[in-house]
């Protein structure tokens, strides 16, 4: 596979040559094979989260026997991400895929500059006739995650790391609707168990910057949190960290986080982008990639999830069978997971 990082002048050379190619760069051809896919970051892979999880499904359909091409970027440079854009939809390639909230504004200008290149946007909604959407119930999986460490904190025994302070935390990347998706399903989760439990919250305002995560995380286990979760994309490896100097617990998220800091994770709230654009991409081959429309993962259709691999047992299986009754709850409509997105 093919990865790497496009520069304004590279690109501009790139569109350059596919617009010679067909003839204009707002009428992309359709004759791109079905198995050819093109991955747009709006950012760095890295991250061990939220863009790896995009890229493990890139590498699957590649696998499969896919051509594939994963552009990087630089994680603020809006310019960059339109020029890669550009350069993959003038028809060289049968899909496009690219991702993330602040994505949505450059796939819209771009969708409507190339009509007939198929686009697939993973974690929000581009309302254009040639993008299909995928988004996630994020909230569901916070949900869990909340359950989790609400049980955490509450039991000393079984979590030995635990004060039974019953205080938990959750260091955000940015205060924006997805994020806040997570917070209301995480207090949510928390609540359900024991509602006296208090729930300490925070924004990094980047994506990157892990030592402001660490601090923020740090904070929290100052004030006597006995789990935070991450939910701060590539920088939520600061509060991995912080769990383990703090020696206490914390949360992954999107990516399977358990092995990062061993004995420290409990669990990893899995956001399954990989998987989501694998069968899309799959659906496409067979012409029933619903365009124009969104498709939606959640607890019932395993889009979301809490996995406990790789983490050496830490949380014993009388608490995951707890955890269990509460996803069933949800899955069957028994219980319904508040949301920060209407």
């Amino acid at each position: 596979m093919k990865i790497k990082r496009v520069s304004l002048i590279a690109a501009a050379a790139v569109l350059a040559l596919g617009m010679s190619a067909c003839g204009g760069g707002t009428s992309s051809g359709t004759s791109a094979p079905n198995k050819t896919i093109a991955n747009v970051v709006p950012g760095a892979l890295g991250d061990q989260s939220f863009f790896d999880s995009a890229q493990s499904g890139i590498k699957a359909l590649e696998s499969s026997g896919y051509k594939t091409t994963t552009l990087q970027a630089d994680t603020n440079n809006l310019a960059q991400w339109k020029a890669n854009l550009d350069s993959v939809s003038t028809g060289q390639w049968g899909l496009v895929v690219i991702g993330s909230s602040v994505a949505v504004d450059p796939l819209t200008t771009e969708a409507r500059k190339f009509p007939n290149q198929h686009y697939i946007f993973y974690d929000g909604e581009v309302n254009a006739p040639n993008v299909a959407s995928i988004t996630y119930k994020q909230n569901e999986g916070a949900y869990l995650a909340g359950v989790l460490a609400a049980l955490a904190t509450s039991d000393k025994t079984d979590f030995p790391l635990s004060s039974g302070s019953k205080t938990i935390g959750l260091v955000g990347a940015m205060d924006i609707p997805v994020i806040e998706d997570f917070v209301v399903g995480f207090k949510a989760g928390a609540n359900a168990v024991d509602p006296s439990v208090k729930v300490l919250t925070s924004f990094v305002g980047s994506w990157t910057d892990s030592a402001k995560a660490y601090d923020q995380a740090k904070g929290m286990y100052g004030q006597n949190a006995d789990v935070v979760y991450n939910v701060a994309s590539g920088a939520g490896v600061g509060v991995l960290q912080a769990a383990k100097d703090a020696n206490k617990y914390a949360i992954g998220v999107d990516s399977n986080q358990n092995a990062l800091q061993p004995g420290h994770v409990l669990a990893s709230v899995l956001k399954q982008v990989g998987q989501s654009i694998e069968q899309a991409a799959q659906a496409n081959e067979k012409g029933t990639l619903a365009f124009g429309k969104t498709t939606e993962f959640g607890l019932a259709n395993d889009g979301v999830g809490l996995t406990f691999d790789n983490n050496g047992k830490i949380v014993p299986d009388s608490v995951i069978a707890k955890i269990d009754d509460y996803k069933q709850q949800v899955v069957s409509g028994k219980i319904q997971v508040p949301t920060a997105l209407g």
